[in-house]
C-alpha cells in the first residue's frame, strides 16, 4: 500500500513539473540574450533583425523572400539580378542545396555568405586550389578587443577605418575575428579577389566568380548584428558592404541553413578527413538544451528513466543462463586423421577418409545419408546439389575401386580429390 502511495506522489510531482514547464511565462523581457544566434530577433544584441529590415527597405515587399525550407525549392527558376543572403555562425547545407545555390549564382545572381566557418563541400567548387599548393583549410582567427575594418576599392575605402568591438553583458571582451589567409589569393581569374581588410593587412571580405555570377564571402557576421548596426560605424560599414548588390534586385534571406559554429566545423571534419580533426567546443547535449522543445523532451526522458528505475528495477524472473550450443567435432577429428594418413603416404586410407568427409558434408547440408550411393540416392543428391548424376556416379565408382584395391597410386588419389573438389565448389 505504501508503494502505491509513493507511486501516486511521484506521478503527481512529475505532472506538476511538466505543467509548470509547459505553461511557464517567458523570460523577463529585461533579460538580454547575449548568445550569437543571428536569428531575426530585434531584442537580442546578436540577432539580425535590423539588417533584415534594412535590406527589406531596399526592395519591394514582393521581392524580399525569407528562405525557410530547402534551397532547392526556393532558388529554382529565378531570373538574374537576384541576391542570396546568409548571415550566421555556420551553414548546415547538403549537396543538393549546394548545387541549387551554385546554379543560382551561375545564372548571373549574387550570393553573400557571412559566417565564421564556410562549408568545405561548398569551397570545393569555389576555391581555385591551383593558386597555391595548399588545399582549403577554412578561416583563420586573431583575438582582440578592438579591430578595424576597411575596403580595397577606393570608392568604398575610408581614410579612417571602421572600428568594431565585441560586447558581452555590456562589457568589452576579447573575441576571435576571422580572416582568409593570404595564401589562398592569387592572380588567376578563377581565384579569390580581396575586397575588405581586417587590421589593415588581413582579408575578411572577398569575392569569387562562379559562372555568370559572384559569391561574396565575409568572415565576421558579428559586423551585421543588431548591436553593431545601432552604432553609426557599423551602419556605414554594412551600407558599403551591401552596395555590391545590384540595385532593385530580389533578395533571398536564408534563415533555414543557419547552424551553430561547432556544428559547421564538425561537418567540415567529416567532409575532409585529410585535415587534423577539431573537437567541438559545444556538445550535442548543449545544443539540445538550447532548444525549448528538445530540452523538454530530454527532461521528460530522464524523468521516465528515473521512474522506471524506481518501480521496474527488480526483475520479475531470474536470468536464464545461456547454454553454449553443442559442437560437432567429428569433422575436425576426420580432418586430423586425414592429415595423418597423408604424412604416412597411405593413399587408400586418405581417400577413404575423404569419402567420410564427403558423406558428412552431404548429410549436414542436404540431410541425405549416402553410405551406399545407389541410383535413387544419386538422383536425390543430384537434384538437391544441382550436380550432374554422372559426376556423382564417378565419385561412387572410384570410391568402390579404391575400397577394393590394395594399392592406390598418386594419380588415383588426385583424380578422386578433384572429383570431390568439383562437387564442393559447384554444389548449390
Amino acid at each position: 500500500m505504501n508503494r502505491r502511495y509513493l507511486l501516486l506522489f511521484l506521478l503527481g510531482v512529475a505532472t506538476l513539473v511538466i505543467l509548470a514547464f509547459l505553461f511557464r511565462t517567458k523570460e523577463d523581457s529585461n533579460v538580454i540574450d547575449w548568445k550569437e544566434h543571428y536569428k531575426e530577433d530585434k531584442s537580442a544584441p546578436y540577432g539580425t533583425y535590423l539588417i533584415q529590415e534594412l535590406l527589406k527597405s531596399q526592395v519591394d515587399e514582393a521581392d524580399f523572400h525569407v528562405v525557410k525550407d530547402s534551397l532547392v525549392e526556393q532558388l529554382q527558376g529565378n531570373e538574374t539580378a537576384s541576391s542570396y543572403v546568409f548571415i550566421g555562425e555556420a551553414m548546415y547545407i547538403d549537396s543538393t542545396d549546394i548545387n541549387a545555390l551554385l546554379n543560382f549564382v551561375s545564372r548571373g545572381n549574387i550570393a553573400f555568405i557571412s559566417s565564421k566557418t564556410i562549408p568545405y563541400n561548398l569551397m570545393f567548387h569555389l576555391y581555385y586550389y591551383e593558386c597555391d599548393e595548399y588545399y582549403w583549410n577554412d578561416y583563420y582567427a586573431i583575438y582582440d578587443t578592438l579591430v578595424h575594418f576597411n575596403f580595397y576599392h577606393p570608392n568604398r575605402k575610408r581614410e579612417q577605418a571602421f572600428d568594431f568591438q565585441y560586447f558581452f553583458k555590456n562589457e568589452v571582451k576579447s573575441y576571435p575575428w576571422y580572416y582568409i589567409d593570404n595564401l589562398y589569393f592569387c592572380d588567376e581569374e578563377e581565384g579569390l579577389t580581396p575586397l575588405g581588410t581586417l587590421q589593415d593587412t588581413l582579408i575578411n571580405f572577398a569575392r569569387v566568380s562562379y559562372g555568370a555570377g559572384f559569391v561574396y564571402l565575409h568572415t565576421n557576421p558579428i559586423a551585421f548584428s543588431n548591436i553593431q548596426l545601432l552604432d553609426q560605424e557599423g551602419l556605414a560599414y554594412a551600407d558599403r558592404v551591401f552596395s555590391h548588390f545590384p540595385e532593385e534586385s530580389a533578395i533571398y534571406w536564408d534563415s533555414y541553413s543557419r547552424a551553430a559554429e561547432w556544428m559547421g566545423r564538425r561537418m567540415n571534419d567529416r567532409y575532409n578527413y585529410d585535415y587534423e580533426r577539431q573537437f567541438a567546443t559545444e556538445s550535442p547535449l548543449q545544443y539540445i538544451l538550447e532548444k525549448r522543445s528538445l530540452s523538454w523532451a530530454w527532461y521528460l526522458l530522464i524523468l521516465l528513466g528515473v521512474l522506471y528505475l524506481l518501480f521496474r528495477a527488480k526483475r520479475r524472473q531470474k536470468a536464464i543462463p545461456i547454454l553454449d550450443p553443442n559442437k560437432n567435432t567429428s569433422l575436425a577429428f576426420l580432418s586430423s586423421i586425414s592429415r595423418l594418413y597423408f604424412l604416412q603416404n597411405n593413399h587408400k586410407q586418405l581417400a577413404l577418409q575423404q569419402m567420410k568427409l564427403f558423406q558428412s558434408y552431404v548429410r549436414d547440408k542436404y540431410g541425405l545419408h549416402i553410405r551406399d550411393l545407389d541410383e535413387n540416392a544419386t538422383q536425390r543428391l543430384s537434384l538437391k546439389s544441382e550436380i550432374a548424376p554422372t559426376h556423382i556416379q564417378k565419385i561412387t565408382r572410384l570410391h568402390e575401386n579404391i575400397s577394393t584395391s590394395s594399392y592406390v597410386s598418386d594419380n588415383t588419389l588426385m583424380d578422386f580429390h578433384q572429383l570431390l573438389d568439383y562437387f564442393y565448389k559447384n554444389c548449390k
